[in-house]
């Protein structure tokens, strides 16, 4: 007999019909009243199909025999069986820390062509600004450009190569590993991601998946819990606070006050220069109202100028940006003006310029020197150095900075080409100086008294041709023509020393802000090394050198790096620190005895 009886329909509907009818009949009685009546009448229709509810097990339709599969995501994919492996896998290299719920993470399909994504976490398309549709199905490097177009393979020009290099290797061999690189939201705006990537293996050592972890840095500065020995980091990955990002078409600008949009005027004596026809016709003004002549010739001023000329309030926002935005930040003032100034400033460095304008709001004498990276609207992020000072208007007792700024050269150096420098005369010592491509010393290392005798401070603002012999004066001079064509240049010449004596040198001439054979650089950087008397009559004309390495020794000061440069120059000046003690202790008098091995460290040490 089947436990499961077959639940016969009855033919007769008229009595469900009634029912209905009854059920929904509107009535003037008491709600209990017409609730027990149509409780009744229900009860006497149901007797008649034959149900039999003292028997529930004879009437209840049976469940399928087969278990459903597959209800549980709404995308297919088995995210609790990732994450169990996540936390069980076998020798972790890194130490995950606490994670919930709210962590922001991918997974990407490593046995897939360029490792798709196949799932995002909602917390990941609040973090970026992109909604899943838009997030599946495309690889992770999206987020390495404002558009969100990059080519696999390509040199990126909005973040860090190294770092993009790093994650891919250690993809490419299976590691788990860890690394902080600049990415960006849908719309443009840039954050520091602290990525940490676990490659998950199913059912063989073959890798499946690679799972992401993400946490922004710039909003969460105190998500690193600590830093471990090998290098990595103990991260808290629940996502608080992180306010609702807004693409940039639909940023909520601070409202500008008036007072910005007029140019002032000063008061300031009429001379015969500053009111001749040609300086009216310039202004475009007939010069009766001494105030508008005023105005329209600072006007005038501000849009020739080829600086930056800027005003910000204490909140970081722009009230008055100058014409020269075009040009330097390839931004129309329109389009500064009213936003925030962390909508073009590197996400490391908002947090010390704001820093900076905050303690600058206490003291009106004080001049503001900022230095910081701003993105461009099409080439990618550049230094730019502000100074100005704090404006009160006395009126109304508004303040505001007033700040000119314009693009900062940083160091550029070949590791390769110092290198070459370096190994022949490590033991002779040595100074360094940054000229520009006429010769004139821009700014001399400690190290000229140990060479020429002459002080840094002696040196700086001076041309090295006031130093160079007669007779080297033309080869000084082609060395700079071949530095200004990007070229690397060695050459042996001599130079006056603080005794008046003339002594041979042998100089390396480098491009100072641009890679060998690039462009042209912005200024020179040249290295000086004293040179012995009995090597001084050898021959050695001008010889561009070898530039098929380019690594820069001043990886720190990329405008793509993921750190600030209060942060980069803290670490060198430990790194330093720690060198100098080496050196102290290696070159101490009380060391009777010297291993071979620490020989050659020292010897290291003094080459690097």
């Amino acid at each position: 007999m089947d436990p499961y009886p077959t639940y016969t329909q009855p033919t007769d509907f008229q009595e469900y019909e009634n029912t209905t009818t009854l059920l929904q009949e509107p009535s003037s009685r008491p709600f209990f009243d017409n609730f027990q009546d149509q409780t009744q009448q229900l009860a006497s229709v149901v007797s008649t199909t034959g149900l039999d509810f003292s028997q529930p097990s004879a009437n209840v339709v049976p469940p399928s025999s087969v278990p459903l599969s597959g209800v549980y995501s709404s995308s297919g994919f088995d995210m609790i069986g990732v994450l169990s492996r996540l936390v069980n896998r076998p020798n972790p290299q890194i130490n995950l820390g606490p994670i919930d719920m709210s962590c922001s993470f991918l997974v990407t399909d490593a046995r897939q062509y360029d490792h798709p994504i196949v799932y995002c976490s909602p917390t990941f398309e609040h973090l970026t600004g992109y909604k899943g549709s838009e997030i599946v199905g495309r690889n992770c490097r999206f987020l390495q450009a404002p558009d969100g177009q990059v080519t696999g393979g390509s040199r990126r020009q909005y973040t860090d190569n190294q770092a993009v290099y790093h994650l891919k290797a250690q993809m490419l061999q299976s590691n788990e590993h860890q690394a902080s690189i600049i990415n960006y939201r849908k719309g443009g705006q840039p954050f520091v991601n602290l990525i940490t990537v676990i490659p998950i293996c199913i059912d063989s050592n073959e890798t499946a998946f690679f799972v992401g972890l993400q946490v922004d840095l710039v909003e969460q500065p105190n998500a690193i819990l600590e830093k471990m020995k090998d290098g990595t980091y103990l991260v808290n990955y629940q996502q608080m606070n992180i306010p609702p990002y807004i693409p940039s078409g639909n940023l909520i600008c601070e409202p500008v006050d008036d007072y910005f949009r007029e140019l002032p005027t000063i008061e300031a004596p009429s001379t015969p220069s500053l009111v001749g026809q040609e300086i009216l016709s310039l202004v475009k003004c007939s010069g009766e109202n001494e105030n508008q002549f005023q105005q329209e010739w600072n006007k005038l001023l501000l849009e020739q100028s080829e600086d930056f000329i800027h005003v910000l309030s204490l909140k970081g926002f722009f009230l008055y940006c100058s014409s020269s935005s075009s040009n330097i930040l390839e931004h129309d003032p329109e389009e500064l003006v009213g936003h925030s100034l962390s909508s073009i400033c590197h996400p490391s460095d908002i947090v010390p310029v704001m820093r900076e304008i905050k303690e600058a709001a206490s003291d009106n004498e004080r001049v503001v020197n900022l230095v910081y990276r701003v993105r461009r609207k099409y080439s990618g992020y550049m230094w730019m150095e502000c100074q100005g000072k704090l404006h009160v208007d006395q009126g109304k007792g508004r303040k505001c900075l007033i700040l000119s700024g314009r693009e900062r050269s940083m160091y550029h150096l070949s590791r390769h080409h110092l290198n070459l420098s370096s190994t022949v005369h490590a033991m002779e010592p040595e100074f360094w100086i940054k000229a520009s491509l006429t010769g004139l010393n821009l700014h001399v290392t400690t190290a000229s008294t140990q060479v020429v005798g002459y002080t840094a401070e002696f040196l700086e603002g001076v041309s090295i041709f006031q130093y160079v012999g007669d007779g080297d004066i033309p080869e000084v001079t082609h060395a700079f023509k071949l530095v200004k064509a990007g070229q690397v240049v060695n050459i042996e010449h001599t130079i006056q020393n603080s005794k008046g004596h003339y002594i041979h040198v042998l100089s390396t001439l480098y491009p100072g802000d641009i890679a060998p054979g690039s462009g042209q650089p912005s200024f020179a950087l040249m290295q000086i090394r004293a040179k012995e008397v009995a090597k001084a009559n050898q021959e050695s004309p001008l010889e561009p050198m070898d530039d098929t390495q380019d690594t820069n020794i001043f990886s720190e000061l990329e405008t793509v790096r993921g750190t600030s440069w209060q942060y980069e120059l803290h670490q060198l000046q430990m790194a330093n620190q720690k060198l100098r003690d080496q050196i102290d202790k290696m070159s101490s008098p009380k060391r009777r005895k010297v291993s071979k091995e620490d020989s050659l460290i020292y010897i290291y040490i003094l080459c690097y």
